[in-house]
């Protein structure tokens, strides 16, 4: 089912009064969905509307995001799928490109990569495929996304020769940077060429990390690569971490969560908590923040969209503050007497 929106919402999302909103609807800019007023919180607006009072209110940040970790299993296609679509909740129009030859995130949009005649693999290897071509719409509005297969597997060495071979998906992609709100790269568990082609193309980098048995030094090693394609190449990005699987119930959990808030201060995102139904959401191929919207990890991964909308001195504010004061803010945000999320 589609999301929409309430004119509160639409006033969250604009940074605007409501006042502002029936302003903007007065002079033909919005209108409601007809036949779809709720009696309690009053007409409903589609997606576009959302998205257009975000421009109205000049809150249309552009942004480009890697997932990416050279360990496999600790949630990078989970946070690429479910930030993408918790960024759309927010009215942001959102590009995924599928990287990894496992497909797991072609098919978490409901793909088959055996049935697709272009994939990321066509585009990076045949210079007359443009993304226009490869590009699809997914059944979760404001998201299209570029499918991956296993032809990926074979980009490497097709591309050993290629001039500028780092830069291919970056001049691809180029024109499309001001059409898309984010575009978030889906990484194969690796630093290949193909994993070194998203982070040229990309802005930010988000590494989740497993907390059961992740290492400190494994991080470094990672940012270190990071540090040298800025050396190498003049490309600065900017590294978050992202913490995943967290079980607070475990000691050895908990001391990592520590070190590396110690560690990377500044660079620690909040953690995303344990939670099955972030197994069970994909196989309905839906996100946990549509399928299981009361969850724990929905909550936290709304949070985490809402985090990478906000202007850069708002999410430094954020991040000059330790995980702990961090939870200290949310918890006195809680309601009192309201319903606790499932874990």
């Amino acid at each position: 089912m589609a999301k929409t929106f309430t004119i509160d919402e639409l006033a969250d999302l604009a940074g605007a009064p409501v006042s502002r909103i029936h302003e903007w609807e007065g002079r033909g800019f919005l209108r409601p969905l007809p036949g779809k007023a709720d009696p309690d919180t009053g007409p409903r607006y589609a997606f576009e509307m959302a998205e257009r009072v975000i421009e109205l209110g000049g809150r249309g940040i552009t942004r480009r995001i890697c997932v990416v970790n050279q360990k496999g299993g600790v949630g990078k296609t989970t946070t690429a799928f479910t930030l993408a679509a918790a960024l759309t909740d927010l009215g942001r129009r959102v590009l995924c490109i599928d990287l990894d030859a496992q497909a797991n995130l072609t098919t978490s949009f409901g793909f088959d990569p055996d049935m697709l005649d272009l994939t990321s693999s066509d585009l990076m290897t045949d210079e007359n495929v443009q993304p226009e071509d490869v590009i699809l719409e997914t059944n979760i509005e404001g998201i299209h996304a570029i499918p991956a297969d296993i032809k990926l597997c074979a980009v490497e060495t097709r591309i050993q020769d290629v001039l500028m071979r780092e830069r291919i998906l970056h001049t691809k992609l180029e024109p499309l940077y001001e059409r898309y709100h984010y575009i978030i790269f889906d990484c194969p568990p690796n630093l290949s060429r193909i994993t070194i082609n998203a982070l040229v193309a990309s802005q930010e980098v988000v590494v989740p990390i497993e907390t059961q048995s992740y290492s400190i030094k494994a991080i470094s090693d990672l940012t270190n690569t990071f540090a040298l394609l800025k050396q190498k190449m003049g490309h600065d990005l900017h590294v978050w971490l992202l913490p995943t699987k967290v079980d607070r119930r475990m000691r050895l959990a908990r001391d990592i969560l520590d070190a590396l808030d110690e560690a990377f201060r500044g660079r620690m995102l909040d953690p995303i908590h344990v939670d099955s139904n972030l197994i069970r959401a994909p196989i309905l191929c839906e996100p946990v923040t549509r399928a299981y919207p009361n969850t724990r990890a929905s909550i936290e991964y709304a949070r985490l969209a809402r985090f990478f909308t906000l202007p850069d001195e708002d999410r430094e504010r954020w991040m000059n503050l330790t995980l702990a004061q961090r939870q200290a803010v949310l918890d006195r945000k809680k309601p009192k007497g309201g319903t606790q999320a499932r874990a």
